[in-house]
């Protein structure tokens, strides 16, 4: 199946930016394994791994832009990381033409700068400065993930966050009709950090964080922010195979691709 009607899945083999535990680039095989264990309920158009090039980032995310650029006529997107840099550049590549929203669900902010280093926690920082008046929304923060200055930077930087405690006083329905509310006019991108799930849950992430959502809370997080937003792509990012238990976290991963079709 070619052209806007198809649903393509691609994996990204790279974990060059990781600064915490690496293995991210074993995750592609992992979910697409998994992810092809599941029920058929739709056409899922396998494209394969990125060629990516061990020990030069600026080469491996041109490849990934460009990647996305030249499928940005499909329907929706399915992309398994890697580590977090990968939704920039695809993000970059889709981007082109359209404004595109952003919405993610991870325990960190994500807006450190490259003078830092070159680190998986800098992707909310490069689309915001890609895409100045694209909608931002970070799902999942812990306060004691992310130092105070993110917090600051956030609000100068107009990103939209909703932290753990948020989502239990307002409930998960109510988060999700606030951000179609503010997404609803864009198209949009969906990024799922496993690290947003507590570590009990999943286990083989780069960056775990104590706190956080439990399986079937993202699993419907995920399945209605789809629904209603119906997003051109949707990536999981930062899974670690060599620090999972029995695959629980790329089959997580898998799910969560697979309850992100919308059709």
């Amino acid at each position: 199946m070619s052209g806007e009607s198809s649903i393509v899945f691609f994996g990204v083999p790279w974990d060059g930016a990781v600064a915490g535990r690496p293995g991210a680039r074993y995750a592609p095989a992992h979910i697409r394994t998994a992810l092809c264990s599941l029920p058929k309920r739709f056409d899922l158009e396998d494209m394969g791994d990125i060629d990516v090039v061990i020990g030069d980032a600026e080469e491996t995310w041109k490849r990934i832009k460009e990647t996305a650029k030249a499928l940005n006529n499909r329907r929706q997107l399915l992309i398994a990381g890697g580590d977090h840099p990968v939704s920039a550049f695809t993000y970059q590549g889709l981007a082109e033409g359209r404004r595109l929203g952003y919405i993610v669900l991870d325990a960190h902010l994500d807006l450190r700068t490259t003078s830092e280093g070159l680190t998986s926690g800098l992707t909310t920082r490069l689309i915001r400065e890609y895409a100045k008046e694209a909608p931002i929304t970070v799902i999942g923060v812990r306060p004691w993930a992310n130092p105070q200055y993110m917090f600051n930077l956030s609000e100068k930087l107009d990103v939209d966050y909703y932290t753990m405690d948020d989502l239990e006083r307002l409930g998960l329905d109510e988060v999700v009709d606030r951000v179609v509310s503010c997404h609803k006019d864009v198209q949009n991108y969906i990024s799922i950090d496993l690290d947003v799930v507590d570590p009990a849950f999943a286990p083989g992430v780069n960056a775990p964080s104590p706190g956080g959502l439990s399986t079937r809370e993202t699993i419907k997080l995920v399945a209605s922010l789809s629904k209603a937003l119906r997003p051109i792509a949707v990536d999981t990012v930062e899974v670690s195979p060599p620090y999972d238990v029995g695959n629980v976290t790329s089959n997580l991963a898998a799910v969560l691709l697979y309850v992100s079709v919308w059709q």
